[in-house]
């Protein structure tokens, strides 16, 4: 009986072996030499100017909390941030310009709550980007101390009861501005539709700072903005505040009523503006960002400078600000389902 020796595969094994151990170590050495190409520039970041998308319209609250963030960040930093205003769509245009760039941490993003929250929650199609998947969030740096509801100085509406009865009188008349389909403005007009049971018809405007013109114009009858933009007319009296959208009044608006002291509790609403990267960006980018983040949202100037522009200070981290967003989705999808809204 023939019996085959295991001698004779032995220089075949061994030729195998040493060909995939040498194999192993040049893999070792390309991963390697990537590695310490990719580390430094991680390290050395940021080496050249950042630009900043905001995606509405100068002069609009989200775009005075970008430019303050802006100016820390940089001073933080050590390199410029350019402010770049991306307009329209209700914001959907700036964020998808930051969720499609190259994710290497010189194109971030100031996102409001309304692009983040609240288009999500009424698109009945695909959007252009994913919120929560394509942006990865830095940080939030304030939240609004709720929305002013403001009509016309000429208007007869002194409370929000009385411009309620007028739309049940005249259903479909009314008519209220916002910054665009699924903004916070637009979406507290739903509210207020579902909450006193009236027709309403929204006008959308391509930013804030043009729906107020034709607010102060006479064209509509009122509007949700934020604090900071309508007290200097409320102060020269042509405005007239009726309610904030939070649970304390409004400091530089004392005399105007809360959701809670005029009988709508439900009609609550905090917009907020925070800081994001695209998708990608690496981790060692993205931990300097929330870093630096962090500590200009913690210095007492910075909160001084917030709170001298009528902003709240209300950092918050961006895993924290991530689960936010989700859960406050969910509220406004309902909402939009009852009230047959999509964009």
């Amino acid at each position: 009986m023939y019996v085959r020796s295991n001698c004779a595969m032995r220089p075949a094994r061994l030729a195998n072996r040493i060909a995939l151990v040498l194999h192993r170590r040049v893999y070792m050495l390309i991963a390697g030499a990537v590695l310490s190409t990719a580390s430094p520039a991680a390290e050395q970041y940021p080496i050249r100017p950042i630009r900043l998308i905001v995606h509405t319209t100068p002069g609009a609250a989200s775009d005075i909390t970008a430019r303050t963030a802006a100016d820390e960040m940089s001073k933080q930093l050590g390199q410029p941030f350019i402010v770049d205003n991306r307009g329209g769509a209700g914001g959907l245009i700036g964020a998808e310009l930051v969720a499609k760039a190259t994710p290497d941490g010189y194109t971030l993003l100031a996102g409001a709550s309304s692009v983040m929250v609240m288009i999500p929650a009424i698109s009945k199609r695909k959007l252009p980007f994913d919120p929560d998947s394509d942006l990865v969030p830095i940080g939030r740096v304030t939240h609004s101390p709720g929305f002013v509801l403001v009509v016309n100085e000429k208007s007869p509406y002194r409370s929000i009861k009385d411009l309620i009865a007028a739309a049940k009188a005249q259903p479909g008349k009314m008519k209220y501005g916002s910054a665009g389909m699924g903004t916070n403005p637009h979406m507290l007009g739903e509210l207020v539709c579902d909450l006193g049971g009236v027709a309403i018809v929204h006008v959308p405007y391509r930013g804030p700072v043009p729906a107020l013109l034709d607010l102060l114009g006479g064209a509509t009858d009122f509007q949700f903005d934020s604090p900071i933009t309508v007290v200097p007319h409320i102060a020269s009296g042509r405005l007239r505040g009726l309610m904030i959208t939070d649970r304390e009044r409004y400091p530089g608006l004392p005399a105007i009523p809360t959701a809670d002291e005029v009988g709508y509790p439900d009609l609550f609403l905090r917009g907020w503006t925070a800081m994001y990267a695209p998708r990608g960006v690496p981790k060692a980018v993205l931990e300097k960002l929330r870093a630096a983040f962090r500590d200009i949202s913690m210095t007492p100037q910075f909160k001084e400078r917030l709170l001298k522009l009528d902003l709240a200070p209300g950092y918050l981290g961006g895993d924290e600000l991530l689960m936010e967003q989700r859960k406050s989705r969910e509220f406004w999808r309902k909402l939009a389902a009852v009230r047959g809204i999509e964009l």
